[in-house]
């Protein structure tokens, strides 16, 4: 099991009340005093116990069963660093004040500062767990999205989400919709083509090939926002 120094719940949990116990946390890794039993954390609704459990360690940091016992509030998009935490939504109507959209959050992303990402389109999924901290340009971020196969770290390079964020955000407010962004342009009605022009459709489609390949194409399609043309 890997060395943690810093975590997820570290993150979302830094004020977290002490246990009794010292080890290695089960959860993140981590080894200091202050850990609970593993054992008194559970209990017989707990479900993929074997995917977020090193089972060869009987503790779990104070962070981690903090965080783990408020299902309700963690069982989301999650932003954590230094300075906060904060939960992104992704659609535009489900801002709050204090729940920017993705494309907002990613735009805003200071490089130097140690982070950890969340993004989920399944807010019933435990995924926090798989969350890997990181900092400078190259960001890892947790993508969970059962409709699209997809639950994993992707390493995503800032810059680039940044620019791939601009190019999807352009042609969804082109009017093509995420379904022919992600697969083919030309799949969108052929009046809409018609209306943008052949030859412009086929340059923008040589652009989205470059980069839907990418690890940071289906962060930025989940989190792109149609503006106004």
């Amino acid at each position: 099991m890997r060395e943690a120094t810093l975590t997820l719940s570290k993150l979302c949990q830094p004020d977290a009340l002490p246990g009794e116990l010292s080890g290695r946390c089960s959860i993140c890794g981590i080894r200091e005093d202050g850990m609970y039993s593993r054992e008194w954390l559970l209990d017989k609704t707990s479900a993929n116990l074997t995917a977020i459990f090193d089972l060869t360690e009987d503790t779990v940091c104070r962070c981690c069963v903090a965080v783990w016992r408020e299902p309700k509030k963690w069982h989301r998009a999650i932003y954590a660093s230094p300075r906060g935490v904060i939960f992104p939504v992704i659609s535009v109507e489900s801002v709050t004040d204090d729940r920017p959209t993705w494309s907002q959050v990613f735009r805003q992303i200071p490089i130097d500062e140690p982070r950890a990402l969340v993004l989920t389109t399944d807010p019933k999924k435990r995924v926090w767990p798989f969350a890997r901290p990181s900092t400078g340009r190259s960001a890892s971020i947790y993508v969970h999205d059962p409709s699209r196969g997809i639950s994993a770290n992707r390493l995503i390079d800032l810059p680039t989400l940044r620019s791939t964020l601009d190019l999807i955000e352009d042609l969804y407010t082109l009017g093509f919709s995420k379904p022919a962004i992600s697969e083919s342009l030309f799949t969108a009605p052929f009046k809409h083509i018609q209306t943008i022009g052949l030859a412009r459709v086929a340059e923008l489609q040589e652009q989205l090939a470059t980069v839907r390949r990418s690890p940071e194409f289906i962060p930025a399609l989940l989190a792109a926002q149609k503006g106004t043309a």
